[in-house]
Formats: structure tokens, sequence, C-alpha cells
């Protein structure tokens, strides 16, 4: 399985670095401990030295970008549960070589968007800033409105591309020179935590399928019949959710040939024949899905929300691998 897995992805992944305008503040924090009668070494503060509307527009370009590389890719990296007890992924990300082009010229798109922002909100004003930074924050940290050739340093926008190789091989690897012992421990570590990468990957697609499944079952369970009014509190998917849910079949095709997930496999049948179903109940086409369901008899509504959670339990074991590796 594994040897199919390495032959068929590349990983991918974007690193930002970025000018920090939020500085701490010693006089802020010793204020806020004495107006909360608290010990000072509990109190923080921090100044914002620039607008922070500059920086919002910024980040929104970056979590779009985010956003779109997640989409097509599947994460390679441990992911974690933060204290909120929500999940975080890592910085790699397996990348088909199918949509390779499309990535790349669709993260230069951000990537240009991103600088022209920069320009735009930000170095162009520099000058001025720095002159207005005495006024505006009372001659405080005039340090850091570094010059423009500087701050121009401080940002960096990179997308790698990287082959994806097997770790579990590096005993194999000619360039090591370390008694056995060494050699073998090297080898079950790397072993241990390709296993665990490729359950991140499995278990991410799963948690997808459960996400889009649950929210139509939710749609089906909070639906009330209104005679003469099938707008009413109806939150039964349109054929765009359906169609997002045909989408995810064809992506799991596409991630388990390599995966080897039968479970993924399974569901992604089932999701195909719920959505053709769901087309022959209209006219062929997913434009009066909801319509469909939306009439008073609710057997309908109830054989497809049956066929919802049977996609939900096949899922399940492909789910349990990523909840095993979060622990």
């Amino acid at each position: 399985m594994t040897g199919k897995l390495f032959e068929s992805f590349l990983l991918t992944g974007l690193n930002i670095r970025k000018y920090g305008h939020i500085k701490t503040c010693k006089e802020l924090a010793q204020e806020g401990a004495k107006a909360l009668t608290i010990d000072e070494g509990r109190a923080k503060g921090a100044v914002a030295i620039l607008d922070e509307t500059i920086f919002r527009k910024i980040a929104k370009v970056e979590a779009r970008a985010r956003n779109y590389m997640k989409s097509i890719t599947v994460p390679w990296s441990s992911s974690r549960n933060n204290e909120n007890g929500s999940r975080i992924s890592g910085n790699e990300y397996l990348l088909s070589p199918d949509v390779l082009v499309e990535y790349e010229q669709q993260m230069t798109k951000y990537r240009q968007e991103w600088e022209g922002l920069l320009e735009k909100e930000l170095f162009s004003k520099w000058d001025k800033l720095r002159s207005e930074a005495p006024t505006d924050l009372n001659g405080m940290f005039q340090e850091h409105f570094i010059p423009l050739d500087e701050l121009r340093k401080r940002w960096e926008w990179k997308v790698w591309i990287k082959p994806l190789l097997d770790q579990s091989n590096i005993a194999n690897d000619v360039r090591i020179k370390a008694p056995q012992e060494v050699i073998d421990r090297a080898v079950a570590e790397a072993g241990q935590q390709q296993a665990a990468r490729i359950s991140n990957a499995v278990g991410s697609i799963a948690d997808s399928v459960m996400n889009e499944v649950k929210e139509i079952v939710d749609g089906i369970d909070s639906y009330i019949y209104h005679d003469g009014d099938s707008r009413k509190g109806n939150h039964l998917p349109k054929a765009k959710g359906w169609e997002k849910l045909e989408r995810m079949a064809e992506r799991i095709d596409q991630w388990t040939q390599a995966l080897d997930d039968q479970s993924l496999t399974d569901a992604a049948s089932q999701i195909r024949d719920l959505v053709a179903e769901i087309r022959q109940l209209g006219d062929g086409s997913l434009k009066d899905a909801r319509a469909v369901l939306s009439g008073e008899d609710d057997s309908k509504r109830q054989n497809v929300r049956k066929k919802l959670t049977d996609i939900q339990d096949t899922t399940a074991p492909a789910m349990n691998r990523l909840e095993d590796f979060l622990g």
C-alpha cells in the first residue's frame, strides 16, 4: 500500500513570514495589574503599533489561500487537538500531481494579491506611518519603525512542493553509518511516524465525509412540513449540497487508491448511489433536490436519512483511525 502512496503524491505547504505589529508593553501590564489588583507577573500588556485594519485585510488573503490548499489536499503532518478540543493540522499536505498545475496557478494568484495588498496598504504608506508614529504612540515603540527595505525583508510568502519520501526505508540509505541498534531504532520510529501520518490522512478524509453527511441529516431532522410554503424552516440540501457530497466521493476515489482504506472506498460507492437516487426522484438532475424531499410524505426523507446514516456507519472505521491517532 505505502509504495503506491509514495509514487502517487507530492508534499506541499505554505510558509508565511510577517512583521509582528503587536508589541508587549510593560507599563500597560503594570496598570492592568493595579486595576485588577493582581500580581504583576500574571498581567500581560500589548499594543498594536499599526492599524489592525491593514493586517486583517492581509490575513483574509492568507486564510483564503490556506483554505483552498486544504480543499484539494489531505493533511500529512501530525494533527493535534488544541486546548478547546479543536483539531489543528500541521503544515504538510499530500498533493496529487493531477492538480499540480491548477494548484500552482491558484496559489500564485493568492501570492500576487497578498503582495499587492502589502504594497498598497503598508509599504507605500510606511514613510508617513514612521513620521506619524512619535505622535500616535506618544514617543514609544519607535525602534520598531525600521527602514522600508528592512520591513520588506520581514515579509515572505513561500509555497513549497517536494517529493513524498518513504521514511520507513531509511535502513536502505547507504549514507547511514551507525551501529545496527541505532539504525533499527530509527527505522522503527520512522515506521511509527509514517503509520500515524497515514492514519491522519485517512481520518481527515473520513472527518470531512462525516461533517458533510451530518449537515444533511441535521437538515432532515429539523424539517417541519408547512402546507403551501415549503421554504419556511427548510434546511434540506439544495442541489449544491448534493453536488458537494458527490465531489467528495470523487475525491475519496482519488485518495483511497493510494491510501488503501476499504471503508472509505465503500462510503464513496454509497454516496454515488444515494446521489443517483436523488436525481431519479426529480427530473434526472439535482435542481429539484430540495423540492422532492419537501413534501408532506415523510417516508422519502426518512429513506434518505437511513442511507446517510449507513454512510456514516461505513465511514466510522476510517474515522476511528484518526481518533486513535489523536488519542
